[in-house]
């Protein structure tokens, strides 16, 4: 016998399996079966993707076990009982001594941002909770998974920590990553999640893994890019339209931008967070180091806005007043504060900014006040939750209610008011609304204060929710679905009680916390958008591009991305008197950022090169107008244009997800003689809705693409 069968005879003896001869491989796997499966963003794409492929998505029963205690941040490195062992029948003992016990989080949702505030409504600081889920897997494989939270945040699959970072910051989607080693059959997922103070929420969700076929990976890529990869490649292209330069600060200069307004002379005024205002000699010169910068007030309560009246004399919005700052000799400093207005209440909740101010031709400010945060009334104060309006004697009025965080107020070039509001309760994402006095814009805590206003006993006090955007009754539908022995027909729609925005910004991919809406009045000087308005976004460090019509008498239209990789989070924007440039103010304070700087002031500079974009959107009987910037080359149409379509439930909820997401059929679109207006049927159109767009293999004439190939047309008013 040699010795190669003497050993494999000794294995077989010992009850050990054969050593294999050279040569041989071990089995292979079988392939996973499943497809690509689009749901109309990269969260639940790739959950419904996995869910195809037979793989853990992290949806089904999940638990929560809090709180804990996390004063002087000692509760994120110490290791509370759920990270030994996870008992759903144990008894801990929590903050300040409580009985804590697991509980299904029924709220739960991978891919959304949970607000974690909901579960402790009484414990508003120093806390820590633990989220617990188990699954299922069918083999062996690394799973990629997304997180992002307010504040820090563990992760632990399977008893292994795969994730521990220490963050102050707003949660969103995707700001931190792992991998984690995933075993056939039981595995669990354990999230610890620390609050300091404020806001407190977590984001989870998963990627697809490399064991799916990479023609899948690739699609979910292309229809649905990385947010690291698409932030990267869409700055390079916007850098050869649009540059950015940052602006160098003094040392003692910490401009966390509240408001931001150039005087008549061009010098440009920038107030702050931190309540100090500086004025910025020379703003547009081509050397970033010829600008200079003074402080021209200081001592203000949380600056958050101004309006310019002329070199000598600016109004500054604090959050208890309206202030005028006059400069009376001339030095650039000023040295005159006189109330203007202070009407409304402050009851100290950190939450309640304000915002504005907005001047009509009569010399009357707009100014839209927040409601406060978590537990309790969040209108605490009288007219929180309200725009107000201030003579210019002083006088206020009670113009419009039901907003939430109303970060940005201003009239359009045609003299209608506008303002942008924020996600959270009874704001599923954010938005942009025509402000029109009396009209109620769906945040209920402001209707405590109907009683005391104008319109007492001309509007309601209460007001239903519940149903869609677009009118559909879900409760209703659902129970016809699974008790319906004939077809089911919608009854009539029933639509929410408010005025809907004219824009809705879906949710990550065009901001997270969108600003002041300013009007492009260059006629041309900043590029092909003249007339346009653009947005801020202060999570996702990114300027945003709207387009809006008027259908029926009703604003609605498109938005568009527009400039993305600035250094912070974008809270004000300007234009600059000579029209070229764009001016961000930046902060990340409190409500955290992209970018990397904590803040500072860029310049957004308009190159010359015109880009190939979507212009506007325009709709019609049967469809849409899409409008490019330049002819578009007829042979890159053919199935050139995808549409997909969502809508809303409107609820009092902290955001919340993106609801009857559908793909809609799409007509033979006919390009116009002139070659830039592309006409696209699409069947099913319904006011309440958003419709996605998409051009992602059209072309121009000189072969260029798309520099964005998406847009997002809020639909409330069908052609007649």
């Amino acid at each position: 016998m040699n010795s190669l069968s003497a050993l494999l005879t000794v294995a077989l003896a010992a009850g050990l399996a054969a050593v294999p001869l050279t040569g041989a491989q071990p089995p292979k796997e079988k392939p996973l079966d499943g497809e690509y499966v689009n749901k109309g963003n990269r969260a639940d794409s790739a959950r419904a993707t996995l869910k195809s492929h037979g793989l853990p998505d992290l949806e089904g029963q999940w638990y929560y076990a809090g709180p804990f205690d996390n004063t002087d941040k000692a509760g994120f490195d110490f290791a509370y009982p759920p990270e030994k062992t996870v008992d759903l029948k144990a008894t801990y003992a929590g903050k300040s001594g409580a009985k804590v016990t697991w509980k299904e989080y029924t709220g739960f949702r991978p891919g959304r941002v949970v607000n974690l505030q909901r579960l402790f409504p009484d414990v508003r600081t120093n806390a820590v909770v633990y989220l617990y889920h188990t699954f299922e897997s069918p083999r062996a494989f690394k799973l990629p998974l997304s997180f992002g939270s307010d504040d820090y945040i563990s992760v632990f699959v399977n008893g292994k920590r795969i994730l521990h970072e220490q963050h102050t910051r707003a949660a969103a989607a995707d700001q931190d990553s792992a991998v984690a080693d995933i075993k056939e059959g039981a595995n669990e997922i354990l999230i610890k999640v620390c609050q300091e103070a404020g806001e407190w929420a977590v984001y989870a969700n998963p990627e697809l893994p490399e064991i799916v076929p990479a023609t899948v990976r690739k699609r979910l890529d292309r229809d649905f890019p990385p947010k690291g990869e698409a932030a990267v490649a869409a700055a390079k292209g916007e850098e050869l339209h649009y540059r950015v330069v940052t602006i160098p600060l003094p040392a003692d200069c910490v401009l966390e931008v509240g408001g931001l307004a150039f005087r008549p002379d061009g010098k440009l005024l920038a107030c702050t967070r931190r309540g100090e205002i500086w004025l910025i000699h020379n703003p547009t010169a081509d050397n970033p180091a010829d600008v200079k910068m003074t402080k021209y007030a200081s001592g203000l309560h949380e600056a958050l806005g101004l309006y310019v009246e002329s070199n000598n004399a600016v109004y500054v919005i604090q959050r208890p007043e309206l202030t005028k700052l006059t400069d009376t000799d001339g030095d650039d400093r000023a040295d005159q504060f006189q109330t203007v207005c202070d009407k409304w209440g402050v009851s100290g909740d950190y939450h309640e900014y304000a915002f504005g101010p907005a001047r009509d031709k009569q010399g009357n400010f707009f100014i839209t006040l927040n409601v406060g945060f978590g537990g309790g009334h969040q209108a605490k104060a009288p007219w929180r939750g309200w725009c107000v309006k201030v003579s210019p004697d002083g006088k206020m009025e009670p113009f419009a209610y039901g907003l939430r965080s109303p970060n940005g107020i201003n009239f359009a070039p045609d003299g209608e008011l506008f303002y942008c509001d924020n996600q959270g309760e009874w704001v599923v994402t954010n938005k942009m609304h025509h402000l029109k006095q009396g009209q109620f814009y769906g945040h209920q805590a402001g209707l405590r204060w109907v009683k005391d206003s104008p319109f007492a006993g001309k509007v309601p006090q209460t007001v239903a929710s519940g149903m869609w955007y677009d009118g559909t009754q879900p409760a209703l539908k659902k129970w016809n679905d699974l008790g319906r022995t004939l077809p089911w027909v919608q009854p009539a729609p029933v639509y929410p009680a408010l005025d809907p925005p004219c824009i809705w910004f879906p949710y990550g991919r065009m901001g997270k916390s969108v600003t002041e809406p300013v009007w492009d009045t260059t006629g041309g000087k900043f590029g092909p958008f003249a007339g346009q308005c653009f947005v801020g976004d202060q999570t996702n460090a990114v300027v945003m591009r709207v387009a809006l019509e008027q259908v029926n008498g009703v604003y609605q239209g498109a938005c568009f991305p527009f400039r993305a990789g600035l250094q912070c989070g974008v809270n004000r924007i300007a234009f600059s008197p000579d029209g070229g440039s764009l001016f961000a103010g930046q902060t990340n304070r409190g409500w955290g950022s992209l970018g990397g700087k904590p803040y500072g002031l860029q310049r957004v500079v308009y190159t010359g090169a015109e880009p190939f974009e979507i212009h506007h959107i325009g709709l019609t009987r049967d469809g849409f107008a899409l409008t490019f910037t330049k002819p578009v080359d007829p042979a890159t149409l053919e199935k050139s244009v995808t549409v997909s379509s969502y809508t809303y439930q409107y609820l009092s909820n902290y955001g919340g997800p993106e609801v009857d997401l559908r793909a809609e059929t799409v007509g033979a679109a006919t390009l116009s003689k002139d070659g830039k207006t592309l006409t696209v049927p699409v069947s099913g159109l319904k006011k309440g809705r958003v419709f996605a767009i998409r051009a992602d293999d059209v072309k121009s004439r000189d072969g260029r693409p798309l520099l964005h190939a998406e847009a997002y047309y809020t639909l409330n008013e069908l052609v007649k």
